[in-house]
Order: C-alpha cells, then sequence, then structure tokens
C-alpha cells in the first residue's frame, strides 16, 4: 500500500464530501483539457465537416462528466451517485458560469437543460460505477 492511501474501506468513506467534489471537478477540467487537446490534434491531422465537429464538441463535456464522477466514486468508496451528482451539478454550474463570461451570444434554454441534464446523468453514472471499480 502506498503512502497515503485508504487503508480500509471505511477509510475512503472518510473523505469530506467538499473535497471529494473539489477534486472531482478538478479531474472533469484536467479531462476537458486533455480531451480538447486530443480533438485539436485531430482537427488539425484530419479535415471534418463543421457539423461533426460541432455535434462532437460536447461529447467532451460528457465524458468529462463521467470521468470525474468515476474518479470520485472510486475514491470515495461508497454513495458514488450522489458524489457523481454533486460532481455534475457543480461541473456544469463553473462551466455555464464561464460560457455565459465568454460567449456573448445568447444560449437557448433547451440546449443548456437538455445537454446539463446529459452531464450530469453521465457524471452521476460515472460516480455509481466509480465504486464497484
Amino acid at each position: 500500500m502506498r503512502a497515503g492511501a485508504p487503508k480500509r474501506e471505511s477509510d475512503r468513506a472518510q473523505i469530506p464530501i467538499w473535497k471529494l467534489v473539489a477534486l472531482g471537478c478538478g479531474v472533469c477540467f484536467l479531462a476537458t483539457l486533455v480531451l480538447s487537446a486530443v480533438g485539436g490534434i485531430l482537427t488539425t491531422l484530419f479535415t471534418f465537416d463543421p457539423t461533426t465537429i460541432n455535434n462532437a464538441v460536447p461529447v467532451i463535456g460528457y465524458l468529462s462528466g463521467g470521468i470525474g464522477g468515476l474518479w470520485a466514486g472510486k475514491r470515495g468508496g461508497k454513495n458514488g451517485g450522489r458524489n457523481g451528482l454533486l460532481i455534475g451539478v457543480v461541473y456544469l454550474s463553473i462551466v455555464l458560469l464561464i460560457s455565459a463570461a465568454v460567449v456573448r451570444e445568447p444560449m437557448s434554454l433547451a440546449s443548456v437543460f437538455t445537454r446539463g441534464m446529459s452531464t450530469i446523468i453521465v457524471s452521476t453514472l460515472g460516480g455509481i460505477i466509480g465504486v464497484n471499480l
């Protein structure tokens, strides 16, 4: 066992929820950066239709939320659904705040709702799966 690693299952559950959510959101944003870099490299190497790129961009957010939820579920050891849900909500809130500050075009409520709910669902599922890994 490595230093600083939880010794028992009960020790893993003692991580404060706020710390788990903060670190999980950090994992989400790190995954977003890595997936965006991979997407950028692929678009420079290959030619894609603009509609394909527009359809692929939300997938980065979904995968990032799922990876953060998976990480939190594995790290937390229990309540993966709750942890994934909280990470999805916080991650989505931060992304929406950043988008509102940077993008000056109006966002449709239907688009925000469907993409937001999809991100939250994938993050919750990631947390549930992470507990079982």
